[in-house]
């Protein structure tokens, strides 16, 4: 695994760019939960694996809050039309918190909670972009 503009990279997943609405709500701890009101919040995902996501968020979330995650997974390239749109239901922990441009947050996430169908069509769906990206 090499280095990338966030330092060494310690994924054990491929990883491919995705601009996804996420919408989560924040699990744990209760006080950064009391502090954005219990509401659900709408972030960018950055890039996507079997194991985490990176998303951008106007929230500064800390490190080991847990999430409540949903988003829709659109992969134009499945051959089965049921392959093609999945809306998930994931849980995950914030593993970093990056200060971006705007007042903006980076957060890595560590998928915690995943379905095998939801974990496959991401496999899918990272295997076809980089098997896009390599045949341009």
């Amino acid at each position: 695994m090499g280095d990338n503009e966030y330092g060494q990279d310690r994924r054990k997943f491929d990883r491919v760019k995705a601009n996804f609405i996420v919408v989560y709500k924040v699990n744990r701890p209760i006080e950064v939960t009391i502090k954005i009101n219990q509401r659900e919040i709408s972030a960018l995902m950055l890039d996507l694996s079997e194991g985490g996501m990176a998303l951008i968020t106007k929230f500064d979330i800390p490190s080991f809050s847990f999430l409540i995650m949903n988003f829709t997974l659109m992969n134009t390239t499945a051959l089965k039309e049921e392959d093609r749109i999945r809306t998930m239901d994931l849980e995950g922990d914030v593993r970093y918190n990056l200060t971006a441009p705007n007042s903006e947050h980076r957060l890595g996430i560590r998928f915690t909670k995943i379905s095998q169908q939801d974990k496959e069509a991401i496999y899918k769906f990272v295997k076809s972009a980089r098997e896009s990206f390599k045949a341009k």
